[in-house]
């Protein structure tokens, strides 16, 4: 057996015995070959593949002969492992890396299929596949290879949180009015809320028909005015003729199955119903209980939700001296400073440990998170972007809206998929 090295797999070592004055070199052989847990017959296929390759006959022959000193007199086949060349050797016809087999060009496809066969992720094939085998480029092509892997993209994890994006302050009251619809105790009730006073009204609706919920929204906003802007939902009650018909104002919509970027609203749904189960609870009015939150001054703010959107204060059950009933003109500039600083905080505490997903094209294939009744992420294309961080999706027979947080940009093509994992029960 013909072992050639530079002394990374013999070792020298001195022999103890009782005459300290009497020495042996001793040589120690290690068999790399014997370290392959394959079998005989897939040992002489990568042995036969090694030696029809070009590239690991050259790099025998410079093992053999050794190596220059001088990257540039190096064939230029083998470069690439000059800066590796300490621990290159040769054994029974296979190249090592230390105790990695180096595989020949064309195994490696195969291999790469046997490291990903169980598909336990990238960093885990990576683990798996340093352990034994190597190539140079082999990270890469291991990433790329699971990257445009099928299976593992049809199962995806949830992506890592963006960094929060606030709506922009209103310079008055009423300006912008979130809408959504909530359901307690199997009642159906639409919630209004408005951005700059943070004061909001709940009606109770019959049916959930676009025309119903019109129906109460005109007698908000005849009561408080017009809104410039309305943010909802993508409804069925929003999302149709007679919505657009009724919307002169500006209407703007959250990605579907992302409530996040309406957060106005459904911060306030869950106040309102945090409100009326205590009050159900307690057996009191809960209209009492809408009445006394409009009037408690906001955290972080000197003014009450009331004062804010009307400029006074409204009566309640506690006795209130009469001069504070008054109207009392309630800054714009005062309310957006404080408005400023209370979204200022939430970013700060929310964007630690967040991080921005690069803008997708047009053309980009993504993989789509899935609702909580389906547990596989759809392929779709990107067909245009909506706004910042919404786009629509093609996903063969319709168009959807998602947000970017739900879309994974995948490398999958239709034309250069990796091919099924063929069923082989080999050690190879």
């Amino acid at each position: 057996m013909a072992v050639y090295h530079q002394s990374t797999l013999s070792r020298a070592y001195l022999k103890e015995t009782s005459d300290s004055s009497n020495t042996t070199d001793e040589i120690e052989s290690i068999n790399m070959i014997d370290e392959l847990p394959i079998s005989e017959e897939r040992i002489s296929e990568l042995q036969e593949h090694t030696r029809k390759d070009q590239q690991m006959q050259e790099l025998k022959e410079v093992i053999q002969e050794g190596w220059p000193n001088n990257k540039w007199n190096v064939p230029s086949n083998v470069s690439i492992y000059f800066d590796i060349r300490d621990e290159l050797t040769l054994q029974n016809g296979l190249l090592f890396k230390g105790e990695r087999v180096i595989i020949p060009k064309s195994l490696r496809t195969r291999m790469i299929k046997k490291i990903h066969s169980s598909h336990i992720g990238i960093e885990g094939c990576l683990r798996r596949a340093r352990e034994s085998l190597y190539w140079p480029g082999m990270n890469a092509e291991v990433k790329d290879y699971i990257q445009r892997c099928e299976t593992c993209r049809t199962f995806e994890r949830k992506q890592q949180k963006e960094t929060l994006i606030s709506h922009e302050i209103p310079s008055r009251p009423w300006s912008k009015v979130g809408i959504d619809l909530m359901t307690f105790q199997s009642k159906n009730y639409l919630v209004t809320v408005d951005y700059y006073s943070n004061y909001w009204e709940v009606d109770y609706l019959e049916d959930t028909l676009a025309l119903t919920v019109i129906r109460k929204l005109r007698a908000q906003f005849a009561r408080h005015g017009i809104p410039d802007v309305c943010f909802t939902d993508n409804g069925p009650q929003f999302d149709c003729g007679e919505f657009r018909k009724f919307s002169n104002f500006k209407h703007d919509t959250s990605s579907p199955l992302y409530a996040q970027s309406n957060g106005k609203v459904e911060q306030t749904v869950q106040t309102v119903q945090r409100l009326m189960k205590k009050s159900k609870f307690d057996k009191k009015d809960p209209y009492l209980a809408f009445l006394d939150f409009r009037n408690t001054p906001t955290e972080g703010f000197d003014n009450s939700p009331a004062e804010k959107l009307m400029n006074r204060k409204t009566r309640t059950p506690l006795p209130t001296k009469e001069s504070l009933l008054k109207p009392k003109v309630i800054t714009p500039n005062k309310v957006q400073t404080e408005l400023t600083k209370q979204k200022q905080k939430q970013q700060f505490y929310y964007n630690q440990g967040t991080k921005d997903l690069p803008m997708l094209k047009n053309g980009d294939t993504v993989r789509i998170q899935p609702s909580n009744f389906n547990k596989e992420w759809k392929k779709g294309t990107i067909k245009q972007q909506v706004n910042i961080r919404s786009y629509e999706v093609d996903v063969g027979a319709r168009t959807i809206h998602r947000n970017r947080l739900q879309l994974k940009h995948t490398l999958e093509d239709d034309n250069n998929e990796p091919t099924e994992i063929e069923r082989d029960n080999s050690d190879f």
